[in-house]
Formats: C-alpha cells, sequence, structure tokens
C-alpha cells in the first residue's frame, strides 16, 4: 500500500517479486536497502528502495550471491545486470531480437512451435528470455506451468508425442534446477523439502515447488522423485524441517500411495506441516484431511500457506 511516505512490504514484494521474509532478511543480514519507519514502526519503501531491489533480484538470478552484490551502488547494479543479461542472452543463443513486450500466449506459442520441432535450444532460448521479460512468481505461473500443462494435453491428445513430451521435460528440469540453484537463502531461514512420494515418477511439479519456495525465502532441500515415506522422514527429521511439500501427478488412486502418506504422517514429528499439491492431490483429498496433511490448489494458495508458516 502506499502513502506519502512510501510503499508497504506486501507492494514492494508484489513489485520486486521477492517474498517478505527475503526482503526483511536482505535488509537485515546485508543493509541492502534502507526503508524508513513510519509512526506505527513499520517498514515503508521508496521508489530507489525498490529499484535497488528489483536489481538485487535480477543480479542473484543470474547467479551472483546477495553478500557479493549488495552493497554495490545502484548505478554499479544497474550496470552490473544490463551486462550480464546480454551475456546470458548471447551464452544461450540469443542472438535475435529479445522478444521485448512479448505476452504471455504469444512465449507459450514460440515454446510449443519449438517442441513440435524438436528443438531443445530454441525451447530453452524461449525460457531465458521470458526469464528476463517476468518477475520470477510471474515465470512460474504464466509460463512454465501452463506449459507442462499444455504439453500434458497435447500428448494426451496425440497431437505431441512421447519423445516430445520427453524433450520438453529434459529442458524444463534443467531451466528449474538452473533457477533453484541461482537463489541465495540466509542459513537462518526455515527449511523445507521438496520430493514426490512412492511411484511418482514425474519430478516436475516437485521442482517448481522447489523454486516457489526458494523465492520465498525457505531453504530448500530437494530431494528428487519417488520417495518412500521412510526416508522423506528420515531427511525431514534430520534437517529439522518445518514443511515437507510433496507433488501428486498420476495415477488418480493408488492404494499404495494411502498407505504410504498415512505413514508418512505417522513418521514426520508432530510439528512438522505436510503440505501436498499436484494435478491429481484433490483425488485423495479424504487420506489428506484423515492424516492432517494440508492440500494446496494452486502455487498461490502455496505461497500463501508458506508466509503463515
Amino acid at each position: 500500500m502506499e502513502n506519502k511516505q512510501g510503499y508497504s512490504i506486501k507492494f514492494v514484494s508484489r513489485r520486486t517479486g521477492l517474498s517478505p521474509h527475503v526482503i526483511r532478511a536482505w535488509e537485515r543480514r546485508y543493509n541492502a536497502v534502507e526503508p524508513v519507519r513510519s509512526s506505527t514502526n513499520r517498514r515503508l519503501y521508496s521508489e530507489e528502495n525498490i529499484k535497488r531491489l528489483e536489481l538485487l533480484q535480477k543480479a542473484t538470478a543470474l547467479g551472483h550471491s546477495i553478500g557479493q552484490v549488495a552493497q554495490l551502488s545502484t548505478q554499479k547494479l544497474q550496470e552490473l545486470t544490463n551486462y550480464e543479461s546480454t551475456e546470458r542472452q548471447s551464452s544461450v543463443g540469443l542472438d535475435i531480437e529479445t522478444n521485448e513486450g512479448f505476452s504471455e500466449a504469444e512465449y507459450m506459442k514460440s515454446c510449443i512451435a519449438a517442441i513440435e520441432q524438436f528443438d531443445a535450444y530454441g525451447l530453452e532460448q524461449m525460457l531465458w528470455r521470458a526469464s528476463v521479460t517476468f518477475s520470477q512468481p510471474e515465470l512460474i505461473d504464466q509460463i512454465v506451468v501452463p506449459l507442462i500443462h499444455e504439453v500434458g494435453n497435447r500428448w494426451q491428445n496425440g497431437t505431441l508425442r512421447v519423445v516430445h513430451e520427453h524433450l520438453a521435460s529434459n529442458v524444463l528440469r534443467r531451466f528449474l534446477g538452473n533457477m533453484r540453484s541461482a537463489s541465495d537463502i540466509p542459513e537462518s531461514a526455515p527449511k523445507m523439502i521438496a520430493t514426490t512420494p512412492i511411484g511418482q515418477l514425474h519430478e516436475l511439479g516437485a521442482l517448481i515447488v522447489a523454486v516457489t519456495g526458494a523465492s520465498e525465502g525457505w531453504h530448500v532441500t530437494y530431494l528428487g522423485p519417488n520417495l518412500p515415506a521412510e526416508e522423506i522422514a528420515a531427511a525431514a527429521v534430520n534437517n529439522r524441517v518445518k514443511a515437507v511439500c510433496l507433488s501428486i501427478i498420476y495415477p488418480p488412486s493408488d492404494a499404495r500411495l494411502f498407505r504410504d502418506l498415512a505413514k508418512l504422517r505417522q513418521l514426520l514429528p508432530e510439528k512438522t506441516e505436510l503440505i501436498i499439491g499436484g494435478r491429481v492431490a484433490f483425488s485423495y483429498a479424504d487420506i489428506l484431511t484423515k492424516i492432517g496433511a494440508t492440500l494446496i490448489a494452486d502455487l498461490p494458495s502455496f505461497r500463501q500457506e508458506l508466509e503463515s508458516l
């Protein structure tokens, strides 16, 4: 919210794509920005603060740690991000137009065209271009997730082959992995695990959860797919995590999965939150309610749940 003195942290979070937790951590640990305080001691951010945070977000997305760049001047940050964005575009072959002003639909169309032509290189180009155009939450919600759904739907109706789906999954897996590794999270951040339970071989949903959690300021341990309850619980206890987040994609009814989810809840510490989402998660709603797990409908709901924790 805006007033005469500045903007609230929630407003700044929406503008920059950074979670309130990350903004506060960068301010406290690295003195990245210095907001003023209202008469009620609320942080109020100026346009200059917001510009710096946007540049810091872009610099960390390009692979710099926040500790390396937090003390640079705004001008130096601008020069750094402009130069390295150009270098990154060149390194992944962005040697034609940058698609400035492309809408979500235009990016989607170009990504699908690259997949249809077996052009993994071109698909990765479009995803990197979109990462420059959109904030991280927008990129995930408006490009990556719809693209995954569209590829899945086209594979099911026969307009894409299995090899198309595999090509898209491999590129997206690498892209999401790079996004996750670019996050710089303080040691004091709350901890979570992202994985898929036994029999769940599709890992893109869990990778998206991992990237989203990191962008919200959580220290995320990504375990990969297809883990039994005992292994997930062991990792959760050993790392003292606050939340275990699972993605369930297929099938909509699996008796083994019913049993494994119930076992996992029993093995986890009582205070560890069990959060479950994915394309077919709602088909397991009864068992999830019974064991006290939190069922998530979409990524905005997931972000709200993380914020409430």
